[in-house]
């Protein structure tokens, strides 16, 4: 098959030569595959490199940086190949790294994609194995061997992957809007949407420098483009029914995870409660302004995210029952905060989202795991009151104190559970602890 290696450049002339020595040594016939060039208005030398490096490309110089995604669809439409073969500009590959990856592809078994095995640099850890994915659309690359060769995954890694151009085209390719990061993830997901397979095409083997071009803008937009395009990828692919649970649950999350970050005391808004000096933001205060923007961003361009969302759906051939166990990891948590933690895990059970992903056993163990927290910080009020009842003489004994927490535990349990009454006994003497400092 004639396959149509596409790369996107921008600034990375450094990294061109090994790649293309790497081309050299492909054992695909050479007349059986074309390189297309994209280069984002790059100012360094890149294109000077790829003419003396690898004089055969065919290059596209665009004058702007249009992201990872849009170049793909743009050099896609040009392309003379039936299979797209996907290439990050860092990247070296195996001799047999096309040979292998297209082996797996099979029409007729609706398998239109396959994901390289991506190593590091010194090919001594792996890059990328597949993939797991949290219900609100975060990804998470398997650094170790944990899918088998040839089997499914959700979500090629659009740094080294074969597709179909016909199918590419059908899906409409990675969306524009996305820019960059897990861009491969949405149309992983919409291809099984589908009714398309992709798999882990393990022989194929790429080594990585690792994420060159983004890093060089900045982490603070990386962090923006990957909570914007997780929250846009779970509105665009989950069947109504389905969003309409964990929609809600995500807008809510996104603005606990700007609170916390923030470090906003939302006590200090309250009329009932005592002054508490002014408002002061901590250190982390930007991570809490990047989950407002997205919210922001996404709620500005809803109309044209929902249109969206209505073609995809309108492709729609597989239900979400098919393609929620290809998650792995669904109820991943991916916050530190308790707070956090016991929000998301309210949510969780008032929609039963641990039904939906078939993670009871999960949940219940998570579960554990904040319960064990929470008699921890029990037990450090505890002794922190005995603590104070020893040193300062005018605070009453705190046996008839304690009592009251238990009564008030023991009632809380029957008639909430126990979660709650966990819950609601901690706060209870964290303020009480805070009302007497």
């Amino acid at each position: 098959m004639k396959v149509s290696i596409i790369i996107v450049n921008h600034n990375g002339s450094m990294h061109l030569p090994e790649l293309f020595k790497s081309f050299k040594a492909l054992e695909y016939p050479e007349e059986q595959f074309e390189v297309i060039f994209f280069d984002n208005g790059s100012v360094d030398n890149s294109l000077e490199v790829v003419r003396r490096e690898y004089s055969r490309a065919r290059i596209i110089s665009n004058p702007d940086n249009l992201g990872f995604a849009a170049p793909h669809r743009i050099a896609a439409a040009k392309a003379r190949g039936e299979i797209l073969a996907f290439l990050n500009n860092d990247m070296r590959v195996d001799p047999r790294w096309i040979t292998e990856g297209i082996s797996y592809l099979n029409p007729e078994q609706k398998i239109v994609c396959s994901s390289s095995k991506i190593f590091t640099w010194d090919g001594k850890n792996i890059d990328f194995g597949g993939g797991s994915l949290q219900y609100l659309g975060y990804a998470e690359q398997y650094q170790k061997d944990e899918i088998k060769d040839g089997a499914p995954v959700l979500f090629p890694c659009g740094g080294a992957m074969f597709i179909s151009r016909k199918v590419f085209l059908e899906a409409d390719c990675f969306d524009d809007d996305y820019f960059a990061v897990f861009e491969d993830v949405d149309l992983g997901w919409r291809l099984w949407m589908m009714g398309y397979k992709v798999v882990m095409a393990s022989r194929s083997i790429v080594y990585h420098k690792g994420h060159a071009t983004l890093d060089s803008r900045g982490e603070v937009r990386k962090r923006y483009l990957m909570h914007k395009n997780a929250l846009v990828t779970i509105i665009k692919n989950y069947q109504e029914d389905n969003l309409k649970k964990i929609l809600p649950s995500a807008m809510s999350l996104a603005l606990k995870r700007a609170l916390l970050f923030l470090g906003v005391d939302k006590r200090m808004f309250y009329f009932w409660e005592k002054d508490r000096g002014r408002l002061t933001l901590n250190k982390n205060s930007i991570e809490g302004l990047i989950h407002l923007v997205v919210l922001d961003d996404v709620f500005e361009n809803f109309e044209n995210i929902r249109e969206k969302r209505d073609r995809v759906q309108a492709k729609r051939v597989r239900k979400d029952e098919e393609i929620l166990s290809m998650f792995k990891d669904p109820l991943r948590n991916i916050m530190g905060f308790k707070e956090y933690f016991w929000h998301e895990a309210s949510l969780i059970g008032y929609f039963q989202l641990y039904e939906l992903f078939n993670c009871t056993e999960q949940y219940r163990n998570n579960l554990n795991h904040g319960l064990g927290i929470a008699r921890h910080d029990l037990n450090r009020i505890r002794r922190e009151i005995n603590r104070n009842t020893l040193t300062i003489p005018c605070i009453n004994k705190p046996s008839g104190r304690f009592r009251d927490l238990i009564d008030k535990f023991n009632h809380r349990r029957k008639s909430e559970g126990i979660l709650n009454a966990f819950r609601y006994s901690l706060f209870f003497y964290i303020e009480k602890v805070r009302r007497k400092n």
